[in-house]
C-alpha cells in the first residue's frame, strides 16, 4: 500500500509516466492564440517540475541510506536484516493494511482525466512591468460585500445609503475603465512586442534609450540628442539602436562606378546595383550591367571582369537587346527587348 517503499516507489513511477502522457496529450493541441500559448507552456512548465520533484524522491528510495528498502525486500521474502519474526512482520503489515483501507474506504481513485481538466485551468504567473504603473489596485472595500449585523435572534442589513455608494463606486470604476481602455491596449501591445524582441536586442534599445536620454530637452528646438548619428524614422525621430544593428546600418558600402557614392548598410548596398545611377555609369563604361557585376565597386576591377568575359566568349559577342536587365517600379527583372516591348505596349 501508500505506506510501504516499495508502493510509494510504484506509485511516484506511475505518476510520471501519466504527467508524460497529459504533457504529450496538450502539447499535440496547437494553441489558437498568443494567450493560449502563454497558458499551454505555463501548464508544460508546472508539470515538468512536478516530474522532477517525483523524481528526485525515487532517486533518493532507490539509494536506500537508512536500509528501509532492503529491509522491506527482505521481509517480502520471509527475512529480515533485523531478525524480526517473520510472523510478527507479517501480522504488522496486515494492521497497516487494515489501517490503511479503514481510512480510505473505496480506496483514493485518481482520475486522470479530472487531473488533466484541473492542469488545463492553469493560470499563468502575471508579472507587471514598468508599463503597467498606469493601472493602479483598486480598493478592495470599495467591493465588499453588505456587512450584517447580529443582534440576538435578528438579523440587519446595511443602511440604504451604503447600496448608493456601492452604485457610485462602481459607475466610477467604468468610467475608469473606459477613460484608460486606449492606454491599456497600447500597453498590451507595447507588451507583446518587448515579448517578442531577443534578449541583445532588448540590451541594444536600452543602451540606444540611455544614449538619447537628453532628446526630450531638445525637442522644442526641433534638434533631437542623436550621438550616434541614427537615421531618421517615418516620425522625424532616429530609429532605435537594436534596428540600427539589426540592418547593418552602420556598415559604409562606398562604389567608385556611381561616383563614390555610399551606401549605408547591406541592404542598400545590393539595391543600388539594379537603381539607375549605377546602371548609368556602367553604360558609360562600356559594360553591360549584368549579374556577374554584382558586387564590383571599382572601375578597374569591372574593365578587368568585362574583358575576361570577352575573351572567354570569343568571337560570341555581348547582345545588349537580351543580357542587359532592366527593372520595373515592382522590382521584376528583363532583358532589354522584353523591356522595351512592355514599354510599348504601356504595361509597365
Amino acid at each position: 500500500m501508500s505506506s510501504t517503499l516499495l508502493e510509494q516507489t510504484r506509485s511516484n513511477h506511475e505518476e510520471i509516466e501519466r504527467l508524460e502522457r497529459i504533457i504529450v496529450q496538450d502539447l499535440q493541441t496547437e494553441p489558437s492564440s498568443s494567450k493560449d500559448r502563454l497558458v499551454q507552456g505555463h501548464r508544460v512548465r508546472n508539470m515538468i517540475q512536478s516530474i522532477m520533484r517525483t523524481t528526485e524522491k525515487l532517486v533518493e528510495t532507490y539509494e536506500d541510506k537508512d536500509g528501509a528498502r532492503e529491509d522491506e525486500i527482505a521481509a517480502l521474502g520471509g527475512h529480515t536484516a533485523t531478525g524480526i519474526n517473520v510472523y510478527s512482520a507479517f501480522y504488522d503489515r496486515l494492521k497497516e493494511i487494515r489501517e490503511y483501507h479503514r481510512k480510505y474506504p473505496s480506496g483514493p481513485l485518481v482520475d486522470a482525466s479530472a487531473d488533466y481538466e484541473a492542469l488545463l485551468k492553469v493560470e499563468p504567473v502575471i508579472s507587471f512591468s514598468g508599463e503597467d504603473t498606469p493601472l493602479e489596485k483598486l480598493d478592495k472595500k470599495h467591493f465588499a460585500k453588505p456587512i450584517v449585523k447580529q443582534n440576538g435572534d435578528a438579523k440587519s442589513t446595511q443602511e440604504p445609503d451604503s447600496g448608493k455608494q456601492i452604485a457610485l463606486t462602481e459607475a466610477k470604476v467604468k468610467k475608469l475603465c473606459s477613460l484608460l481602455d486606449e492606454t491599456i491596449e497600447r500597453t498590451k501591445q507595447n507588451i507583446v512586442k518587448k515579448q517578442a524582441l531577443t534578449y541583445e536586442e532588448m540590451e541594444e534599445e536600452r543602451e540606444g534609450e540611455e544614449e538619447r536620454a537628453e532628446e526630450e530637452s531638445d525637442d522644442e528646438e526641433g534638434d533631437f540628442y542623436n550621438p550616434l548619428k541614427l537615421p531618421m524614422g517615418w516620425d522625424g525621430k532616429p530609429i532605435p539602436y537594436w534596428l540600427y544593428k539589426l540592418h547593418g546600418l552602420g556598415q559604409k558600402f562606398e562604389c567608385e562606378i556611381c561616383g563614390n557614392s555610399i551606401y549605408m548598410g547591406r541592404r542598400a548596398f545590393e539595391r543600388h546595383f539594379k537603381e539607375f545611377q549605377h546602371q548609368h555609369g556602367m553604360r558609360c563604361l562600356g559594360i553591360p550591367n549584368t549579374k556577374n557585376f554584382n558586387e564590383i565597386t571599382s572601375i578597374e576591377e569591372a574593365k578587368e571582369l568585362w574583358k575576361k568575359i570577352q575573351e572567354r566568349q570569343g568571337v560570341n559577342k555581348w547582345r545588349p537587346e537580351l543580357e542587359e536587365e532592366y527593372e520595373d517600379r515592382e522590382g521584376n527583372i528583363y532583358n532589354k527587348k522584353t523591356y522595351s516591348d512592355l514599354q510599348r505596349q504601356g504595361l509597365i
